[in-house]
């Protein structure tokens, strides 16, 4: 019996907090229905061009370098 116990309870916790995140998705869904006029919709195309505009520096990226010797022991 206590073998059940151990194995039932932590798997009705774990389905509780599934029904409870589907009671609150469906309600959140509800809510976004009802009060879409209020919100304000990005449009996420313009919202790329605009950070693309911004990181525009207008100065290319450097050509890639030649690994520098980091070893900053003289060799005799």
């Amino acid at each position: 019996m206590s073998t059940w116990l151990w194995i039932a309870l932590p798997l009705l916790f774990v389905v509780g907090l599934f029904v409870g995140a589907l009671k609150d998705t469906k309600r959140v869904e509800e809510s976004v229905k009802r009060n879409r006029d209020k919100m304000k919709l990005q449009d996420w195309d313009e919202q790329e061009r605009k950070e693309k505009e911004r990181d525009n520096w207008g100065v290319p990226p450097a050509p890639p370098s030649e690994p520098k010797d980091t070893d900053h022991q003289t060799k005799h």
